[in-house]
């Protein structure tokens, strides 16, 4: 018997030839968990280890904070972010304002340390969702972070929240998770052959009810009236890759081992929108608490 900590010790160690990857669930504030998670990685000294770290909407964010090995990012949420200047539902425009988030805490307040993304040993991969056709990119080759924050403006832009596209390039996009919730997909198609999963919501509590589904699409296409017809189609997000990702976890190829972490806790779950401080701390030390148990806790060889 072995646990997660060894397996990622020995590769740390490059003793092994096998592909790590990483893969960061968002869900807006529900992040925070993500967040107090890849602390203890980072304390462990695991924020290079991995081949390939892959974050959609706030994961692509943490996930890159986790390359840099800023382990400073749970204070994003727990004290930057609960506040209505951030979340305020009762404004006409940017109800999640992505730019307060973006040009002032990111930038500003908790800037993001470049030259360690640049000498990291980790590829990061961020997923956005292209604003005209509606489906996934992967942002891989960074050009020398350059544009990160911009990144995490586009990988972030929820629609109808922030209800802005976001031009990187000569191409605009919308949050990743649109596209693509959880990218698992990725990993494998990097060749990953063992897959750390971080979940920001526990896998049993998905429901694929199709009366209720189309319901919800019907009446957020309407709403949608700021984004193309085909992104339209897959709001809120791509339901047929998500069922495929979480079939994945279920019943993985052989070539492949997954290392799943979920919320041990579901009561402590909240609305991706909350600015309850307490309820946002404790989430982030439940995520803190969870990968240390997660990383000693014994697998099958």
């Amino acid at each position: 018997m072995t646990c997660l900590f060894d397996e990622l010790t020995v590769h740390q160690n490059n003793k092994d030839k096998r592909v790590f990857g990483l893969v960061v669930q968002g869900g807006g504030m529900r992040a925070t968990y993500s967040a107090g998670a890849l602390v203890t990685l980072i304390e462990y000294g695991f924020s290079d280890v991995f081949d390939h770290v892959i974050g959609s909407s706030a994961g692509g964010m943490n996930a890159a904070y986790f390359v840099s090995s800023d382990a400073e990012t749970a204070h994003v949420y727990t004290d930057d972010l609960p506040n209505k200047n951030f979340i305020n539902l009762l404004r006409r425009d940017k109800k999640v304002d992505i730019d307060y988030l973006v040009d002032l805490v990111l930038k500003h307040k908790r800037p993001i340390n470049i030259e360690n993304l640049l000498k990291s040993r980790s590829k990061l991969h961020i997923i956005v969702t292209n604003a005209q056709t509606g489906r996934k990119e992967v942002i891989s080759n960074h050009h020398k972070f350059v544009e990160i924050y911009e990144e995490f403006r586009a990988t972030a832009a929820l629609p109808l929240l922030y209800d802005k596209k976001v031009a990187i390039g000569d191409k605009w996009y919308i949050d990743g998770g649109v596209a693509d919730l959880l990218p698992i997909d990725i990993a494998i198609k990097l060749g990953c052959t063992d897959i750390v999963v971080i979940m920001t919501q526990v896998i049993s509590s998905y429901r694929f009810d199709k009366k209720h589904a189309r319901l919800v699409k019907h009446l957020i296409s309407r709403l949608a009236k700021n984004q193309s017809a085909a992104v339209r189609k897959v709001l809120p997000t791509n339901e047929h890759l998500l069922k495929i990702n979480l079939r994945r976890l279920a019943h993985p190829i052989k070539k492949t081992r997954f290392y799943v972490l979920e919320p041990s806790n579901e009561e402590m779950l909240f609305s991706l929108l909350t600015i309850d401080k307490s309820k946002v701390a404790e989430l982030a030390a439940l995520g803190v608490k969870d990968m240390d148990t997660f990383l000693q806790k014994s697998i099958a060889n």
